[in-house]
């Protein structure tokens, strides 16, 4: 089965994480687009994971971060393990709040899935990256630990991980919108989101044409300053919006935003992931009902030919650059 073929597939049991940002197209030099190449990169892994092999994949991790803390550029690394999936996305009826947000994470218990995790390394632009390094650190020392035989199976099925490299193009906070390559850089070196705070992440992903991805890149930037500003209720004398809940349309601002782009295209479309931390899955789902954000993301929808897909994680490592 081709990769993409794979995703897919993946997709109609309900193990998708991370819908092709990543699909080991085989890359050339030629194939990176060199205007990305000034702002901060990601290199981005996306594995499922027996729960036994879960604490190998963290040490490996783990290490990997100490030995890259001391390569001039590198901003951090954060691993993220999914729950679920957002249902507002999908534009489910609103009685089905959140009725997906544990799904990915109950079925891993149940051992009926593995986990399904991404890592992200960050790092300050494409020269600061070494990626024949890490290509080769995700097949000797995270691969051996990343496979899943599903109950009745006679032998065992390997998932390659699936990598690719994206530019943070935009990112904001509760404090500011960050849009410029020195900024964004700063705004990744102190990431807030550790494992204790218990916070959410979302991964919205969306697959466009690559001939118009220029022109979709002029509109995410409104699109994320509404998401990262916008709170309810509008009132709210804190200015931070209230907590979200499954009886209540209430919602706190993102805690950070950022938009992400595959600096590679894969064939004639090119992916985008859409970064969120937030307080609560309720929270979340909540900002999706409020006609701002549903107003703003009307700019940006007739460009998807794929997605929206929105992955609940929770924060299992992270360490910025020291």
């Amino acid at each position: 089965m081709n990769r993409r073929g794979f995703l897919l597939t993946s997709a109609s049991v309900g193990a998708v994480a991370l819908l092709s940002p990543m699909l080991g197209h085989g890359t050339t030099a030629e194939a990176v687009d060199t205007g990305y190449a000034a702002f901060p990169q990601s290199y981005v892994v996306e594995f499922r994971v027996t729960p036994p092999q879960q604490q190998a994949v963290l040490q490996a991790v783990t290490v990997l971060s100490k030995e890259l803390q001391g390569r001039t550029g590198f901003l951090g690394a954060t691993l993220k393990q999914m729950q679920g999936e957002s249902t507002m996305v999908k534009n489910y009826p609103p009685v089905f709040k959140g009725i997906l947000a544990e799904a990915s994470a109950k079925s891993a218990a149940e051992g009926r899935l593995p986990y399904a995790n991404v890592l992200l390394l960050r790092f300050a632009n494409a020269a600061a990256m070494p990626r024949a390094d890490l290509d080769a650190w995700v097949q000797n020392r995270l691969a051996p630990h990343v496979q899943f035989t599903p109950p009745g199976a006679s032998e065992s099925l390997e998932f390659t991980p699936l990598t690719g490299v994206y530019a943070t193009l935009i990112a904001g906070d509760r404090h500011a919108i960050y849009d410029a390559p020195t900024s964004i850089t700063q705004f990744l070196t102190q990431q807030d989101d550790t494992p204790q705070q218990k916070l959410v992440t979302v991964i919205n992903h969306v697959i466009v044409p690559d001939t118009l991805h220029t022109e979709l890149e002029a509109k995410v930037g409104p699109l994320l300053k509404v998401a990262q500003n916008t709170f309810e209720p509008k009132d709210d004398p804190n200015g931070a919006g209230q907590a979200g809940s499954r009886d209540n349309r209430d919602y706190r601002k993102a805690v950070s935003t950022e938009i992400l782009v595959n600096t590679e295209p894969y064939g004639s479309l090119r992916n985008y992931l859409m970064h969120g931390v937030w307080e609560s899955v309720w929270d979340h789902e909540n900002s999706h009902l409020d006609p701002r954000f549903q107003h703003a993301f009307m700019a940006v929808a007739p460009y998807v030919v794929s997605g929206p897909v929105e992955p609940f994680y929770h924060t299992l490592f992270l360490e910025n650059r020291t």
